[in-house]
């Protein structure tokens, strides 16, 4: 699987972009930005819709694995 998370893929181009090049594809970004996986890493389940994008940038997994595991992400 493709991870454009790993900081030793990108080169920088200039101090505020950077890029990242496999199979004749290049991806640009701001640097230090971080990608939003296509599926869950708890389930592996492919992200539905925005409600589990934004669960995903708060607990890092999908509204259905955040709703199964509500009282271990609330517990203090």
């Amino acid at each position: 699987m493709l991870d454009l998370n790993k900081k030793e893929n990108w080169k920088a181009i200039d101090k505020n972009t950077e890029e990242y090049e496999t199979n004749d594809i290049r991806f640009v970004r701001p640097v230090n930005d971080e990608s939003i996986p296509v599926d869950c890493p708890e389930c592996s389940s492919l992200f539905r819709n925005i409600e589990d994008i934004e669960t995903y940038k708060k607990y890092k997994m999908c509204s259905d694995c955040a709703q199964d595991n509500y009282y271990k992400l609330n517990f203090k």
